[in-house]
């Protein structure tokens, strides 16, 4: 047992989404390329290649790919993705087995389960035997064909998502337990069930935290592996869809009635999972009676880590209007708009049309003048532990436009919002703003909330929308909660 393979393809859809994922999007890496991309990182891979490192075991790596949330992956550059991780598979030769990172809930035109559709490659590849352990994100819509085709599945512990280094590290533990011969069995169920991101939270008293809380409980008394609980994304539209519970035991019995007892607590808290949404005028009052700041605004139904495209003037036009007495900071995908500042400059002054760019059935263009502060790459480094931190994104070119105490960070390109650094990295210190707006039902509290002095969050159309019952459903199978809220 000498040589494990790693891979990891992770990206969340949302079905609603009126912005495509490529190829490039992606920015797959094989071979080496993943080991220096990885190693010494807290991603699920990073943790993959310690515990191998530490047991003297080969880290064999196949390929790694992230793509920020967006809809489904055009079918050609879906197919390529896929060509390149046979290739880079096939081209591991003999190994031991295969560590699996992957979201959990992505799509691709004509493919509602991009993760059950690469486990049946890596099947075809590596055969029936050879053990397979897979980690997803906490929001995945863990399917059928996932739980057959793996040996055992790993899931987060944490929302906003922190562990990603000890699900990998958990994960191959697991895994090497398997080759060395130890029997293990995983429970699934499925629920017909969604539930909000918003109100979703491990780190404090809520519906998810006391569930998790029993995950981790049985955990730590040794009668499983590995319990996960899976609250799905909520904007997916696709038959097989809704909540599920894996246990990995040792014990076929042990496993299935921790299982059965989880999805039934899952079930009966359904209803505790509504947010409390405000009004922007509302929030907006709310934050004026607090001093100082940061006030945090979360516009979740625009939550670039939702599939959201980040376009939304919901809450640009009314921050835009607002009587405000600090600095306050939003960021903004507009490509137009960022050609426009590149080409008259630092220091212009001149009339912008922001957002509706992409999204122009929830959002329309507002009107904005101010002042060119910044133009820049669009590249910069998370620093917070949870998405990626230490591992360089781009979102194209950017700027930041000045209009009053308001300063909009506008990129070409999509982009998570969870992370301050995000806008330190292009001169904007939340710390000394009044208002932060961040795209985000729950991820940002993890590095916002040792800082905010409030939280907020706020009403406005968009694809990832709280409000479930907003949405276009067609493909959903029916009834499913809180759809169909009448279900017993």
């Amino acid at each position: 047992m000498n040589r494990i393979a790693i891979a990891s393809i992770q990206q969340e859809s949302n079905t609603f989404s009126p912005v495509a994922t490529r190829y490039a999007d992606f920015a797959p890496v094989y071979g080496e390329d993943v080991l220096a991309k990885h190693e010494g990182k807290l991603t699920e891979t990073g943790g993959f290649i310690s515990v191998l490192r530490e047991r003297k075991i080969k880290p064999v790596p196949v390929c790694a790919a992230w793509a920020i949330t967006a809809g489904r992956m055009v079918k050609a550059d879906f197919a390529r993705l896929m060509r390149g991780f046979r290739k880079s598979l096939n081209a591991t030769g003999h190994v031991d087995g295969l560590l699996m990172a992957m979201h959990g809930a992505e799509t691709a035109e004509g493919v509602d389960d991009v993760e059950g559709h690469v486990l049946g490659i890596a099947r075809e590849v590596l055969g029936p035997d050879l053990p397979i352990v897979l980690t997803l994100d906490l929001h995945a819509n863990v399917t059928r064909a996932m739980a057959k085709l793996v040996n055992a599945i790993v899931g987060y512990h944490t929302y906003p998502h922190v562990d990603m280094f000890e699900t990998g590290r958990k994960a191959a533990e697991i895994l090497l337990d398997l080759r060395a011969g130890a029997e293990l069995h995983t429970a699934y169920r499925k629920l017909p069930l969604i539930v909000n991101a918003e109100n979703s939270q491990t780190t404090a008293n809520g519906p998810f935290a006391t569930l998790m809380q029993a995950a981790q409980e049985m955990e730590a008394a040794g009668h499983a592996r590995a319990v996960s609980l899976f609250p799905v994304q909520p904007w997916l539209d696709i038959k097989e869809m809704g909540c599920a519970v894996t246990v990995v035991s040792e014990d076929r019995a042990e496993a299935e009635a921790a299982a059965g007892f989880l999805a039934r607590q899952f079930w009966e808290a359904r209803r505790d999972f509504e947010p409390e949404l405000l009004s922007v005028p509302e929030a907006l009052e709310r934050a004026r009676a607090i001093e100082g700041g940061p006030v945090v605004l979360s516009e979740s139904a625009d939550s670039t880590g939702s599939g959201s495209p980040g376009d939304s003037s919901g809450l640009l036009k009314h921050l835009l209007k607002a009587d405000l007495d600090g600095p306050a900071a939003i960021f903004v995908v507009d490509p137009p708009a960022v050609e426009q500042a590149f080409a008259a400059g630092v220091g212009a002054k001149l009339g912008f049309r922001l957002g509706g760019h992409y999204d122009r059935v929830n959002s329309k263009p507002v009107a904005v003048r101010g002042v060119v502060r910044m133009l820049s790459d669009g590249r910069w480094t998370p620093r917070a532990r949870g998405y990626n931190p230490g591992i360089p994104q781009s979102m194209g070119r950017a700027c930041v436009i000045e209009s009053g105490h308001l300063q909009i960070l506008v990129a070409e390109r999509s982009m998570m919002t969870v992370d301050p650094e995000l806008f330190r990295s292009h001169g904007i210190d939340p710390v000394y703003c009044k208002l932060v707006a961040v795209k985000s039902p729950n991820g940002f509290r993890a590095a916002y909330e040792p800082i905010a002095k409030a939280m907020f969050l706020v009403d406005t159309p968009g694809v990832s929308t709280a409000r479930l019952e907003r949405l276009p459903w067609k493909n959903v199978s029916r009834p499913i909660y809180p759809l169909d809220p009448a279900l017993p």
